[in-house]
């Protein structure tokens, strides 16, 4: 396949696209997956995720001009697929006026850098919009960006774990929470802004910055905890907690691991004890309400476990008959098995170059009736597409890469 079938909601729109690892390349393959032309520029050595395995059978190293056959890992393919891959130095004034022209011709520009590096080398929000005024520019940074709020780490480095800590996630949960959370949220809150921005140029013909701090977006997935700690000023014991408003919303041991089971009403509680077969817990003092069930947490927890422990995770779910929400804790074997993931379309594949196996992807979990997106694009190797994109922008290629 190739560009032309590209499909999607966003498909007349141009991303450029200067992310490296995780969070800004995740938002940017949101925007790609929705249809938008997303074109991936990459230093002469690449994307250094390009070089974390696993890796295909015959995987080259982008370090080696030689290479043959793909150059990437499962992690970089994971969020760089319906993308194209430009190769470029932005340190050399040939391949910097190439970058320039693209951003001439493209409606967004996103970035994970820290702040000030696009700003050094020439290529900042105000250099672009000097050139394209409906340019938008979006950036995921550790503590933000300048230009919309001085914070005193700006100039820190930051990664998932640093994130989730200084935003309370790691206490909350006593350990950090995974896959990498402080890297998809802000990736997928860049892609957000990004469209709301595009949304605002198309009525006013003015582009702007925006900028995701992966601090600030912890802080914000934690929304009850702070609301909780406005009401009471009193911060939430570190560590998961079981039961702090409702229960059961816990996990429970079955005969083959564990599943998940969630009271939400009262309703759900009287359904519960019926597919136990345990009509007394329906009046008992002890748990009767959610208020007494969380008096009386411990207790609760033997008798549930007391029935799931008897059972394997497909029985109880067959018990519970899809009556209150329940799940069974699946990995990925299960969840490759799974109906729902194949009535869903949940799981995509593409051939990279080679003599490998086709590869498997997750899909966009965003359905359209009317414009449906699919994996058109595989994950590129290192600038694959120099010659295609500057030609299809019509910009000139000597000097290019």
């Amino acid at each position: 396949m190739s560009d032309q079938d590209r499909t999607g909601p966003l498909e007349d729109l141009t991303v450029i696209d200067c992310t490296r690892a995780l969070a800004g390349p995740f938002g940017a393959s949101l925007l790609a997956d929705l249809g938008a032309r997303v074109i991936k520029i990459e230093p002469p050595l690449g994307d250094g995720y390009r070089n974390i395995p696993p890796f295909l059978p015959d995987y080259a190293s982008p370090y080696d001009d030689e290479k043959a056959g793909t150059d990437f890992g499962a992690p970089f393919a994971s969020v760089n697929k319906n993308k194209r891959s430009v190769r470029l130095d932005l340190k050399q004034e040939a391949d910097k006026e190439i970058f320039l022209q693209l951003c001439d011709q493209a409606d967004a520009l996103v970035e994970n850098m820290r702040a000030g590096v696009m700003d050094r080398l020439g290529l900042g929000y105000e250099v672009l919009a000097e050139r394209n005024p409906k340019i938008i520019y979006a950036c995921v940074r550790g503590f933000g960006d300048p230009r919309t709020g001085e914070s005193p780490f700006a100039n820190w480095p930051s990664l998932d774990a640093a994130a989730q800590s200084f935003g309370g996630l790691v206490y909350a949960n006593d350990g950090l929470v995974t896959p990498a959370i402080a890297d998809v949220f802000p990736g997928t809150l860049m892609a957000l802004g990004v469209v709301s921005a595009i949304h605002r140029t198309r009525q006013t013909g003015k582009g702007q910055f925006l900028d995701v701090s992966m601090y600030d977006a912890m802080l914000s997935f934690q929304k009850s905890a702070v609301a909780q700690y406005g009401f009471t000023g009193k911060p939430n014991a570190s560590g998961l907690q079981r039961a702090m408003t409702l229960y059961p919303f816990d996990l429970f041991p079955a005969k083959d691991g564990r599943v998940s089971i969630a009271v939400g009403s009262p309703h759900h509680w009287d359904l519960l004890c019926a597919a136990m077969e345990r009509a007394d817990l329906m009046t008992d003092e002890r748990s009767e309400s959610n208020t007494a069930r969380l008096k009386n947490v411990d207790w609760v927890e033997e008798q549930i476990c007391a029935w799931t422990t008897q059972l394997t995770r497909a029985e109880i779910m067959a018990k519970l008959d899809g009556s209150i929400p329940a799940g069974p804790v699946q990995n990925m074997a299960d969840i490759y098995e799974d109906p729902h993931v194949a009535a869903r379309q949940m799981l995509e594949t593409c051939q990279p170059g080679g003599d490998n196996p086709e590869i498997t992807l997750a899909a966009n979990p965003i359905k359209f009736t009317d414009t449906p997106t699919r994996l058109y694009q595989g994950p590129p190797t290192l600038g694959e597409h120099n010659a295609e994109v500057l030609a299809e922008f019509g910009i000139e290629i000597d000097g290019a890469g």
